[in-house]
């Protein structure tokens, strides 16, 4: 009864909304309103939450032949969201208050070599994966630090990188029908000087080495990128910590203009009494502060109608983009409810992966993939991309939210949409595909094989995308 009265009160709203619309527009506000409050089943098992000797432990999720990625017939978006958020607890396990991933897995450089730990994280790197100039940085209030990363992968996809690099290296064509095996794991985080923070307490912070100095640094963001069944492109999630920047306020949105973002909340990101515009979150624009998020969990908008309750209209892509903003908020609520301490600080900011129905063995899943080759991002209607179509983490893709080279947050259409397949894909060097180019470390040991130093393999990255998306331009010119 209470989720039909509810129907009642939003119908009633949207006719208000609406009242001045055309028929076809005002169906389309009320469908857009309905959606969005759409009642979500996507939950969180209290089993992830089991704490034992004062300490949570997170099953790992099964993600093999007997789970729910074996049959493509009914995995659902759902199913992809608890995948990600089971993965992330169960990486962050705590053993004397030292997560999983730390002590489990592999640090590398984009190189793909090993570092030593033993002093804490290694940061080296600040500009992020789209130029070698992007960086980001905190307002110079009361002082301004650069964000840094680091790498970790487990020894699954380490040891199938050592056995398949040199191979690439010299004939490519003997790998273009390999996979990473199911399991496989990557990690990429983002770190900054906890002591820049007005208030470190609700950060997870650990002991880091910044150009070869001992800091205390915390945790903004985490990529969480593995293999499950049938899904040899990797899932790829995000999370990051819940009070890093503001979002762009749609209600103040006009189709003419970059509406200013301003906020009176202290954001480590975004000076309070700054404004901005979409210069900020464009690459190569020089400005390296008063970052904000543009789409809610990845999921693009259209627009926003202007009025008291500020309906958005998602934008048509190849995904449900209510379905799956909902999914996400509902899980996502699920679990603060659930879990306690640290961690309960960062938040789920969505996850994209390729639809393989159909295509039910490696070798037609990875002829899929390469046949898509550097066109996989492709979110246009009747495309294969799910999940958070213009999926991002404020710290890692902060540039390319609105696109490559955007002029106006509102001018932004599906075919300027960025996402994780837009950099990752199974292209490489113009005549090579295969799986294995998905992991960029994978790359970047090949080249290290080849004689590049870490530089060069950063410029050669960067070429590699600016050659995808000057291809990517033509098919649309086409």
């Amino acid at each position: 009864m209470k989720t039909t009265r509810n129907l009642l009160l939003l119908i009633t709203l949207t006719s208000l909304l609406a009242c001045k619309k055309d028929a076809k527009e005002e169906k389309a506000t009320y469908t857009a309103v309905k959606n969005s409050v759409a009642a979500s089943e996507c939950l969180a098992p209290a089993n992830w939450f089991t704490i034992v000797n004062n300490t949570r432990q997170t099953p790992p999720p099964n993600e093999g032949p007997t789970s729910v990625f074996a049959n493509n017939a009914t995995v659902t978006n759902c199913d992809f969201h608890q995948w990600s958020w089971q993965k992330f607890l169960w990486l962050t396990n705590e053993v004397n208050g030292v997560p999983f991933f730390m002590t489990n897995m592999i640090q590398v450089n984009a190189a793909g070599q090993k570092l030593d730990p033993s002093n804490g994280i290694v940061l080296t790197d600040t500009a992020q994966a789209s130029s070698t100039t992007d960086i980001l940085k905190t307002p110079a209030v009361p002082k301004s630090a650069t964000v840094y990363y680091s790498i970790f992968m487990d020894n699954l996809l380490y040891s199938t990188m050592l056995k398949y690099g040199p191979i690439a290296k010299n004939d490519p064509s003997k790998i273009k029908e390999m996979t990473f095996p199911v399991g496989s794991l990557e990690l990429k985080t983002s770190w900054i000087d906890a002591s820049i923070l007005k208030d470190p307490s609700s950060y997870f912070v650990t002991q880091g080495v910044i150009n070869g100095v001992k800091t205390k640094v915390a945790l903004l963001g985490m990529h969480v990128v593995g293999v499950v069944e049938n899904h040899p492109e990797f899932v790829w999630a995000t999370f990051e910590h819940e009070n890093l920047a503001p979002a762009y306020d749609w209600s103040k949105a006009t189709p003419t203009s970059d509406a200013p973002v301003t906020s009176t909340v202290d954001y480590p990101f975004f000076n309070k009494n700054s404004t901005a515009t979409v210069k900020n979150i464009t690459s190569g624009n020089g400005i390296y502060t008063d970052v904000f998020s543009l789409y809610k969990y990845g999921v693009p908008v259209e627009k926003a109608m202007k009025g008291s309750f500020n309906v958005q209209l998602f934008m048509k892509t190849s995904q449900n983009g209510s379905e799956n903003l909902n999914n996400i908020r509902t899980i996502n609520q699920s679990v603060k409810s659930q879990l306690q301490g640290i961690w309960n600080n960062y938040f789920y900011n969505g996850s994209i992966w390729i639809n393989t129905a159909g295509y039910n063995t490696p070798q037609q899943q990875a002829a899929l993939l390469n046949s898509l080759s550097y066109n996989l991002s492709n979110s246009e209607p009747g495309k294969l991309t799910r999940g958070s179509v213009a999926a991002y983490n404020i710290t890692m893709e902060t540039y390319v939210q609105a696109g490559f080279s955007p002029t106006s947050i509102h001018q932004t259409s599906v075919n300027d949409l960025v996402n994780c397949f837009s950099c990752h894909n199974t292209y490489y060097n113009t005549n090579n595909v295969s799986p294995l180019y998905f992991s960029h470390v994978f790359t970047g040991y090949v080249q290290n094989l080849q004689g590049l130093n870490r530089k060069q393999i950063k410029q050669e990255h960067v070429k590699e995308i600016v050659r995808e998306f000057n291809l990517r331009l033509k098919l649309k010119t086409k």
